[in-house]
């Protein structure tokens, strides 16, 4: 038995073959979801999406089981920033995300919530959750998904309690949820290798977000250390989580069927290692 047959693990996947070659690519991993970038994520703006392209990714996911599909935003979407300027830039760029996601038929779109720079946690906070009251939709499909940082500088997110600050403020509660990557989890001081650790967790989780807001993992072990606040990623065994320190969340029932997506450094070169690596926690 493989830890694909399992849990729910997927990879990102490049996209220079065009969307639609994605989910058969997924397949032959074993995946039963994984992440794309719907446009350059380096980029503001995108060329529109080919119809075409579109109904023939759509029926390739279709006849291919399926899978969840996970977008991951543009790097450029601070959030958390009061620059009035950059916020009407990035408010631009994120609903054409959304509307990309939607035309696309994907699930989920996750998203870093950036940097308050000179302001303080609080305002960064609010800045984010006003973002998403000023894209979010009742009409959209897809759900976005805020992801966890690993606390370098003056980023939102580091912890459970930020992010349950950031929902409580949004007004469309039910078109929002979390990725949790492990590496930034890591770097932010959860230490959910060790039983204790994992069990502090998910206490945290419980009381401040819930469970079922986890709509999504991002999947890495870390080149550094915990609570270094340092976003490294490694391959699954090659850091200082180890195999091992996945094993709680990888048995964890209620995370069974949650997309979990390999953002390791080889990329596709390297999933095939990362699957052998998370199977020694079958035997």
């Amino acid at each position: 038995m493989q830890i694909t047959d399992t849990n729910n693990i997927g990879g990102h996947l490049s996209t220079s073959k065009g969307m639609e070659a994605t989910p058969g690519r997924a397949t032959d991993f074993g995946f039963k979801s994984f992440q794309v970038f719907s446009k350059n994520q380096m980029q503001w703006k995108a060329k529109p999406l080919d119809e075409e392209n579109v109904e023939k990714f759509r029926k390739e996911k279709a006849g291919n089981g399926n899978p969840a599909v996970m977008v991951h935003a543009s790097y450029l979407l601070n959030t958390a920033s009061s620059d009035p300027v950059l916020r009407e830039k990035v408010r631009d760029g994120f609903r054409l995300e959304i509307e990309r996601a939607d035309q696309l038929g994907m699930e989920f779109l996750t998203f870093h919530p950036g940097s308050f720079k000179e302001a303080t946690l609080e305002i960064g906070v609010k800045n984010v959750a006003d973002m998403l009251n000023g894209v979010i939709t009742s009409g959209q499909k897809v759900k976005v998904l805020i992801e966890n940082s690993a606390g370098q500088g003056n980023s939102v997110g580091k912890t459970f309690e930020d992010i349950a600050k950031i929902i409580d403020l949004v007004e469309l509660k039910e078109k929002v949820g979390i990725t949790l990557d492990t590496c930034h989890a890591w770097a932010s001081g959860y230490n959910f290798a060790t039983e204790e650790g994992y069990g502090k967790m998910i206490d945290e989780i419980k009381r401040t977000i819930g469970m079922n807001r986890i709509n999504g993992f991002h999947l890495n072990d870390s080149k550094k250390g915990l609570g270094e606040h340092t976003d490294r990623h490694e391959m699954i065994g090659k850091g200082t989580i180890g195999v091992d320190g996945f094993k709680f969340i990888m048995r964890e029932k209620e995370f069974k069927n949650t997309p979990m997506i390999f953002e390791t450094p080889l990329g596709e070169d390297g999933y095939r290692n990362d699957i052998e690596a998370l199977n020694q926690l079958l035997e």
